[in-house]
């Protein structure tokens, strides 16, 4: 191995095609987080408004530093979502889930560079570690592998995407599928059929969270979410103005739908990502009564529900303060006015 020279033995034929990356299993490479043009890209994507990034080959939380460096130089944060692909990150999971603002399991890379048997367990147990703080969880790579081919996925395939949903990942994500594939619209339509039916037919299925929450925000959510169980409410709705809330209240996987309520486009936007998000643009206001009026007229405007008609509505007072999740209140549809 020379600076721009790797020299190899191939001991199992096969194709090999032009940019593509070398795996060292086993072996801990010691190269920056960024090379020079990933922070061409990264002030890039700044530039052009991008709602997140995410950062390749994460081996430990200092990773992020050099990111938010640049992102300060830029005048910009946004959120930083960890691929887990290296046997270093899988060790310093949780501080890393801790740090970052979510997690991807890239399995294709961590399938390389772990025994491709220990993959399924690093899955579900990033999955959730990533629910326990409230972090989007995305799981990648190969989920419909064959559908790059071929118009049907194989019932392995489905198999897998259902297990990730069952796991409690927030997002499925196509790669090769969409990208090179034959089939790129039939891939989409095929991951959003098996979703659509795991989640209608199996929600029950996917594991409690297992600890109890630690902070106001997070007992506040769940108590939400346990009394709009217990009395059959139409929606949680979720006041939130950096998104914590609804992540909060999401990572529960409750049957009762959750509608979120933000001034913030860029919020909005990057709650996309969140386990049965379904975000609504409003405008600030000064007093809780307001917020149940925005309730009103957007219940009864989209007809998602009837007066009388209960909602329980989760907040902060005074409205407008990130962090400030300290009021829950059950509401009747329409008793506003």
């Amino acid at each position: 191995m020379t600076a721009d020279t790797v020299v190899t033995v191939v001991e199992v034929p096969g194709y090999v095609s032009n940019n593509k990356g070398i795996n060292l299993p086993g072996v801990a490479v010691n190269v920056p987080a960024l090379s020079e043009k990933d922070e061409d890209d990264l002030r890039w994507a700044i530039g052009i408004g991008a709602d997140m990034i995410a950062l390749s080959f994460v081996r430990n939380a200092s990773d992020i530093v050099r990111v938010h460096e640049i992102m300060d130089e830029e005048g910009k944060r946004l959120p930083v979502i960890a691929k887990i692909e290296k046997p270093q990150a899988v060790e310093a999971l949780e501080e890393i889930i801790d740090t970052f603002d979510g997690i991807m399991v890239a399995r294709g890379d961590l399938g390389v560079e772990l025994p491709f048997e220990q993959v399924p367990l690093v899955q579900k147990r990033a999955i959730e570690l990533a629910r326990r703080w409230a972090k989007p969880v995305i799981v990648a790579t190969q989920m419909l592998e064959t559908m790059i081919d071929n118009p049907r996925p194989t019932r392995a395939e489905a198999s897998d995407v259902a297990n990730a949903i069952l796991d409690g990942a927030d997002a499925v994500m196509l790669s090769g599928e969409t990208s090179v594939g034959k089939w790129p619209v039939e891939t989409v339509q095929a991951m959003a059929r098996i979703i659509e039916s795991t989640e209608d037919n199996g929600l029950e299925r996917i594991p409690a969270l297992g600890s109890r929450p630690h902070t106001h925000s997070g007992a506040v959510s769940l108590a939400a979410v346990e009394i709009a169980e217990l009395l059959g409410s139409k929606f949680v709705c979720v006041f939130t103005e950096s998104g914590d809330s609804l992540r909060r209240v999401a990572r529960l996987r409750s049957a009762v739908p959750t509608l979120a309520f933000t001034t913030s486009e860029t919020v909005r936007n990057r709650l996309s990502l969140v386990w049965g998000s379904n975000t609504f643009m409003v405008d600030p206001v000064e007093h809780t009564d307001q917020m149940m009026n925005q309730v009103d007229q957007l219940m009864l405007s989209t007809g998602k529900a009837s007066v009388g008609e209960e909602v329980v509505v989760v907040a902060g007072t005074p409205p407008g303060v990130a962090g400030s999740t300290n009021t829950l209140r059950v509401h009747q549809v329409g008793s506003s006015n």
